[in-house]
């Protein structure tokens, strides 16, 4: 069954919301105050078959520091609040911390949810007649520790935990036949190494440079784990600015697991971030890769548009991967910049698919 969302962000009354807040620029000048600092509030409304009308709000507080090594780079604290006629909620904690002035960089989530979702199977061939609905209950922490080597390079730890419920699913359905990992819930912890070398111009909004990351993490039991597996990532992306401010961006990347990996945990394709147009989770397996790409060019005021294609696949192995199994995604965007200081973005994404279409509401872009 095709799915149909249907979204609303309120975009064009955000300078409603904004103007409460004087601009960053003119308030220091005035204040004489160094330490810029600024909390802004967007009202969400949204419709899904899953979740019936709901509706909330996000939130980002951003400040930097006389002590900022980068000027570029200021600490974020990104939020978000939803609640679903269906008695579904979601809340989410997003920072990213510059601390003892850049030295180190602390990336974190923390999630609670009541929520439902969809599941086709594990596989690149799952169809949608295998659709099934299930609803399940979690709480998510996740911690990036990196510190600063060299003005680009970073190396550091991450600790990501995980504690869900047994699922709530139809009988007769995939889930309930006892095969899929991870429909009973339980408990993932897992600590790795992380690597990041990020020469863009811009964490935010980047015109120009080249990103990349590596990731390695194990779960297992001596960590509070009662699944054990291993996860791998690589990420990739690199900015190329044109003329009159159009920006290429193109990413990369490669997630491989292996061994006891909860469906949950499993790399997918689908949603906000990978391959917008297909829902999210749409197709799922042990290893995945995409590549994806955007041609961002501004229009007038705090005004810009994009419009991106998607390219990837998942299997079991990643040597099994074949180009006939491949997806396909494309769409575009409307793009709201919420203060010129900080090139932050909310943004609105069309993203279509093979027999699917998403709508997208988000503060910072893709990638």
């Amino acid at each position: 069954m095709k799915e149909r969302c249907l979204l609303f962000i309120f975009v064009f009354l955000l300078p409603c919301f904004l103007f409460s807040w004087p601009d960053e620029k003119v308030s220091a000048e005035k204040k004489g105050d160094k330490k810029k600092n600024r909390f802004v509030i967007l009202p969400l409304v949204f419709y899904t078959p899953l979740t019936g009308i709901a509706g909330g709000a996000g939130g980002v507080y951003y400040w930097r520091t006389l002590e900022d090594i980068s000027k570029e780079s200021p600490s974020t604290i990104l939020m978000d609040f939803i609640y679903t006629q269906k008695d579904q909620i979601v809340c989410e904690v997003t920072p990213h911390l510059f601390l003892q002035g850049g030295t180190f960089h602390l990336v974190g989530y923390l999630g609670l949810k009541r929520f439902a979702e969809k599941f086709y199977g594990i596989g690149p061939l799952s169809s949608e007649d295998m659709e099934e609905d299930y609803s399940y209950r979690s709480a998510k922490l996740g911690l990036s520790l990196r510190r600063r080597l060299t003005t680009k390079l970073y190396f550091g730890l991450q600790y990501d935990f995980e504690y869900f419920d047994p699922m709530e699913f139809k009988t007769g359905g995939i889930l309930d036949s006892g095969s899929v990992v991870g429909r009973n819930g339980g408990r993932v912890s897992g600590l790795g190494l992380i690597f990041v070398r990020d020469g863009r111009d811009d964490i935010f909004f980047p015109t120009n440079g080249l990103f990349f990351q590596a990731s390695a993490t194990i779960f297992v039991k001596q960590l509070g784990s009662e699944y054990i597996f291993q996860k791998f990532n690589i990420d990739l992306r690199q900015y190329v600015s044109l003329f009159s401010n159009h920006v290429l961006a193109f990413q990369e990347s490669i997630n491989s697991t292996s061994g006891s990996v909860p469906f949950q945990w499993l790399p997918a394709l689908g949603g906000p971030w990978v391959m917008r147009g297909y829902i999210l989770g749409r197709f799922r397996d042990k290893n995945m890769f995409h590549i994806q790409m955007e041609y961002r060019l501004p229009l007038a005021w705090r005004l810009g548009v994009v419009g991106f294609l998607g390219y990837g696949g998942v299997a079991d192995k990643m040597s099994r991967i074949k180009l006939s199994d491949l997806k396909l995604t494309g769409g575009c965007g409307i793009r709201y910049q919420l203060n010129r200081d900080a090139t932050m973005n909310v943004r609105l994404d069309f993203g279509f698919a093979k027999g699917s279409f998403g709508v997208y509401a988000m503060i910072n872009e893709a990638f």
